[in-house]
């Protein structure tokens, strides 16, 4: 037996407190856990006592045989490449109604033409005939500038995994605006469930932000709050997203109040603007670096935890998100195929066109360059991933921002994991 790689040590009201990056077990140990701990250092043998038992159990100590990295390498591959499902995001319109100063699309339109609708729904179908579940998330620009376009494609999406007998789910990422009482009873008969919509601070800070593209100067703060919270009333999966920039992190404490007032504050999270496209560089100076947020995000959590409210945690993970999944796809107005919705719009990033395809098979059996760097690219790649304890949840960070820079960039938890675990220590007290 020996001593987990991924054991993190913490001191913690006069305890030394081990956490476990692979399991996400804590614990506080006593004199007994210690003695353990100490002897597979020295690597001596312990007794199977009903103590050691459980440290292997939660992950504390493994087999001496173990290799825990390659372990990791192995899950970290198994999901990029596992057939759990089709996940499309899909942007009917890449035109919006807002014009938001750090925005990494620009000024785009387009809308999805029928040809295109029919490909994309062809694509549903192989999946769900294969036996796949499928995911939708609707995106843009703004698409509920595309109303019929969603509605149209969700029935047909809809009547395909019904007749394969397969799963289908779908969410909205949308700026709240046109969320009216008729979209919402619209969207929830055609099985959207989840939708995100995202605030930048109080109502003045918000509305100088998030401005209408007409130029009427019309506020959308209280319009977006009053569409939200009819949406939760409907019963709607509620993400509230706090776009946090040296502005806004002034505006969380009295944000967080309003949140909790109109009653939603239950999934209020922040999100890091980071200026990293051509579109949103003159931004730039307004942004926190990655050690700032985090030492905010931090603050926000105890926020949080004054409140009553769920506080974060690290979970493990197989793969990042949907840019190293194989199955998953960003498919923009005009055709264009991304790994990455960092990407979409921005034809030079395009892994293909669904305009010159018959299924999304030729992508794969012939992939371009900005398909296989995502594919390919790995935090098991980099000594700094490698060695370091925080790899099973952070797992090299965002792929997007990775390969930008020739290198992983360490996430937020790598500044205030200590404080993350006394936080949720204090929940449980």
């Amino acid at each position: 037996m020996k001593e987990s790689k991924y054991n993190i040590y913490v001191e913690y009201k006069d305890q030394y407190l081990v956490f476990n990056s692979r399991t996400i077990a804590t614990a506080a140990l006593d004199k007994e856990a210690i003695d353990i701990l100490e002897a597979v250092r020295r690597g001596e043998s312990i007794e199977q006592s009903d103590l050691a038992k459980q440290m292997k159990r939660v992950g504390f100590l493994v087999d001496d045989e173990a290799d825990e990295l390659q372990q990791l390498e192995m899950k970290y591959n198994w999901g990029k490449y596992q057939p759990s499902g089709l996940g499309l995001v899909i942007a009917p319109t890449m035109a919006c109604n807002f014009v938001c100063p750090y925005c990494f699309e620009g000024m785009q339109t387009g809308i999805l033409s029928e040809e295109l609708q029919e490909k994309i729904l062809s694509m549903v179908s192989v999946f769900a005939k294969d036996g796949q579940n499928v995911d939708i998330t609707w995106f843009g620009g703004e698409p509920l500038l595309a109303k019929d376009i969603i509605y149209c494609m969700s029935e047909r999406m809809m009547e395909i995994c019904q007749k394969e007998q397969v799963c289908y789910e779908a969410g909205i990422v949308t700026n709240g605006y046109l969320l009216d009482e008729e979209t919402i009873l619209k969207l929830k008969k055609y099985k959207v469930t989840s939708m995100q919509i995202t605030l930048d601070g109080l109502h003045d800070t918000h509305n100088k932000k998030r401005r209408l593209k007409n130029g009427s100067g019309e506020p959308t703060f209280t319009k977006i709050i009053e569409n939200a919270v009819r949406a939760k009333e409907h019963e709607f999966e509620m993400a509230i997203r706090v776009n946090v920039d040296k502005e806004t992190e002034k505006e969380l404490e009295p944000l967080l109040d309003f949140a909790i007032e109109k009653g939603l504050s239950e999934n209020l999270y922040l999100g890091h603007v980071i200026a990293n496209t051509d579109s949103s560089k003159s931004f730039c100076d307004n942004c926190l670096s990655t050690e700032e947020f985090a030492r905010t995000a931090v603050k926000f959590e105890k926020l949080l935890f004054k409140a009553n409210l769920p506080t974060d945690y690290p979970v493990p993970t197989r793969t990042k998100c949907g840019a190293d999944y194989l199955y998953s796809y960003v498919i923009d107005a005009d055709g264009d195929v991304y790994k990455c919705w960092n990407d979409i719009g921005i034809k030079k990033n395009s892994i293909g066109s669904l305009k010159n395809a018959e299924s999304i098979d030729v992508f794969m059996e012939n992939p371009n360059f900005n398909y296989t760097k995502y594919m390919t690219w790995s935090p098991f790649n980099y000594d700094k991933c490698r060695q370091c304890k925080l790899l099973p949840f952070c797992m090299g960070g965002c792929p997007y921002n990775g390969i930008g820079i020739g290198e992983p960039i360490c996430e937020n938890w790598k500044y205030e994991l200590e404080e993350y675990i006394k936080l949720k220590c204090d929940a449980v007290d």
